[in-house]
């Protein structure tokens, strides 16, 4: 192609940091769920496609969970529930399962589990605390140990089940399952989640994938820096009395982030993607300061910076010029992301058959080639 496009992609790979101070117990488990669906099979594909070349956001409060998971015996009450027997179970441990182990995508992750949705159905779709109690009675133990099985075997990507023959065995078993093979799919998990970080690396020394990082706690940098930020954008805002400024504890954020992220990959990395793209000028320069070359953010950041709108009131983008190329400030370079693109494959291309989303996308390419000089 004569004159090609240039596309970036960002993957941002984050969780909040869910483990409770007094217990050492994780409140919810999506660290450990979402480490068997999602972190690992998004770079592993890449190694089919060596020429292509990706940029992954990993924020230490994810890094550091995947660790305590891994290296310190961490758990979550989802994980301690799914290992204990049926029999053992008390009523309100019962109800917990049956009100929350189908906390999966229905269509995706569900339905292909025929076992799963038919105890789906006997739950039912819609239900008050009262239902939970009068529908557990009709829960036998066989039931529930299926449960527990099925909840965690879904939430390991397809690329890992289909490449496992116990995992396979158990998925044309279907039903029925033992504790022993309940121990298994919870050591498959952990077997995943091991991989993940070793993998990035792996792939970010090959020169395949570029990582960036993310402010340790994934704090919103100006409100910590100064809450009176805020009123640059919205200069009508209502602010609490009490003003909050901690530069130092913004700059702390940085730095954490930073040195935990080379004790980790072993260099220092040249990207960051600011907490929800919240920047302000005085983060950015503090940015710049820790050595920082580049950052990400939205495009309503850019539209707010330059005064101007950038899409028609319909969602129709009016100065592609503008968005679509880097922009400069403190020596650092800032790309803004295409909001709509953006929330397209976050959000609404998961629910396509995948045919029309790829064509979708690249029609959408298309388009904004023909729209640049």
């Amino acid at each position: 192609m004569s004159n090609p496009l240039y596309t970036a992609f960002l993957w941002h790979m984050h969780q909040p940091y869910y483990k409770d101070p007094f217990t050492g117990v994780y409140r919810l488990p999506w660290v450990r769920l979402h480490g068997t669906k999602d972190y690992l099979d998004m770079v592993k594909i890449l190694e089919e496609f060596p020429n292509i070349r990706q940029t992954f956001n990993l924020v230490p409060s994810l890094l550091e969970q995947l660790r305590d998971y891994t290296e310190n015996n961490a758990t979550d009450r989802y994980l301690e529930l799914t290992l204990k027997e049926p029999s053992e179970l008390t009523e309100s441990e019962r109800f917990f399962i049956i009100e929350n182990f189908f906390l999966a995508n229905w269509d995706n992750m569900i339905k292909p589990f025929p076992r799963y949705y038919e105890l789906l159905v006997k739950r039912g779709f819609r239900f008050t605390k009262g239902d939970i109690v009068r529908v557990s009675r009709y829960f036998t133990d066989y039931d529930v140990r299926d449960l527990q099985v099925l909840f965690n075997l879904s939430w390991i990507d397809p690329m890992f089940r289909n490449n496992d023959p116990l995992l396979k065995e158990l998925i044309q078993k279907e039903r029925g399952f033992t504790e022993a093979e309940k121990q298994l799919v919870v050591k498959k998990q952990f077997e995943i989640l091991k991989e993940i970080i070793p993998e990035y690396k792996k792939m970010s020394e090959t020169g395949q994938i570029e990582l960036s990082v993310t402010p340790f706690y994934h704090p919103i940098l100006p409100l910590l820096w100064d809450t009176e930020s805020a009123k640059i954008a919205m200069p009508n805002v209502r602010m609490p009395k009490k003003k909050y400024r901690y530069p130092e504890d913004a700059i702390k954020q940085i730095r954490m982030a930073l040195d935990y992220f080379e004790k980790l990959f072993g260099y220092r990395p040249l990207g960051m993607w600011p907490s929800e793209g919240s920047v302000s000028e005085d983060v950015v320069k503090a940015i710049h300061a820790e050595g920082i070359k580049w950052i990400a953010t939205d495009e309503e950041i850019l539209a707010r910076s330059l005064q101007r709108q950038l899409r028609s009131p319909d969602g129709y983008l009016m100065d592609a010029r503008s968005l679509y190329k880097p922009y400069q400030f403190s020596d650092v370079s800032i790309i803004f992301r295409d909001h709509k693109l953006s929330d397209l494959i976050g959000f609404v291309y998961s629910g396509w058959k995948s045919e029309e989303a790829v064509g979708d996308f690249i029609g959408r390419i298309v388009q904004i080639r023909n729209t640049l000089p």
